[in-house]
């Protein structure tokens, strides 16, 4: 089994019919995320903040919680989130991005997940 943490990175693009501010308070407000991410946040949406990210397994009746660290913040084109678990087995922390440019009557989404391997950046936790 490949493991998809070692691939380095993970790339999407898709078209939303909203506009960009309306996009980035989806992607970066925690009473939003909730809806389509985590089942709970912590954290605040500018540079710098730090949180979590809470999740349940309703299966195994557990849960999981993820170190956040807001690493880049630009109302309405771009959020940055570096995230970090004991739970990753010691992998490193993950980098996901949103870069948000406003075409056609709503906005291009470009989503980027990257595994740091080796690049020396402080993580979440």
């Amino acid at each position: 089994m490949i493991d998809p943490v070692e691939q380095g990175s993970i790339e999407r693009v898709i078209h939303v019919e909203a506009p960009p501010h309306v996009v980035y308070e989806v992607l970066s407000r925690p009473e939003h995320l909730r809806r389509w991410w985590p089942d709970d946040q912590r954290f605040e949406p500018v540079v710098g903040a730090r949180g979590e990210l809470m999740w349940r397994n309703t299966v195994i009746a557990g849960s999981g919680t993820v170190a956040l660290a807001v690493v880049d913040a630009d109302p309405p084109r771009r959020i940055c989130y570096r995230s970090s678990s004991p739970e990753y087995g010691g992998r490193p922390p993950l980098l996901v991005a949103f870069a948000l440019v406003p075409e056609r009557g709503g906005t291009r989404v470009h989503l980027t997940q990257t595994a740091f391997l080796t690049d020396g950046a402080p993580s979440a936790a």
